[in-house]
């Protein structure tokens, strides 16, 4: 799917139903793709033990990143001044 597929806005969906189309999507292509990578681990390729752990290291980086940024924004939610 195209990325401008996936965020048109869908008639009188909410922040939360679109949260939960998108996070669906782009999770299961984020899948996918990491299956792919896993496809490598074949006697097909040749590669290094630091190769792989680059490979990791840097999936468990990106990963880190984003579950950082997740908790960022409900921590700032969360602290919110209302009357």
């Amino acid at each position: 799917m195209e990325e401008n597929d996936e965020i048109k806005n869908v008639p009188d969906e909410t922040k939360e139903e679109r949260f939960k189309r998108l996070a669906e999507q782009r999770v299961a292509a984020t899948m996918d793709k990491i299956r792919l990578i896993g496809n490598l681990a074949t006697s097909q390729y040749g590669y290094t033990a630091d190769q792989v752990a680059k490979i990791f290291a840097a999936l468990k980086g990106a990963l880190e990143d984003v579950e950082d940024k997740f908790q960022r924004t409900l921590e700032r939610k969360k602290d919110k001044f209302h009357l």
